[in-house]
């Protein structure tokens, strides 16, 4: 019994040690991509009037 529970103490080190080591990483926002966004809902919006004329 004694042996499981140092196993198991040692295996929550070792994971603790694997998530302070591992960087996080950074979430930033782009421009990029909501421009991108934006056009295609611009887009989006032109067909659907072409298609409402027709």
């Amino acid at each position: 019994m004694a042996a499981i529970m140092v196993a198991i103490d040692h295996l929550m080190e070792e994971e603790a040690q694997a998530l302070a080591v591992s960087p996080r990483p950074r979430y930033e926002l782009s421009f990029w991509k909501y421009a991108g966004l934006e056009e295609m809902m611009s887009m989006r919006v032109l067909w659907q009037m072409r298609i409402g004329r027709a």
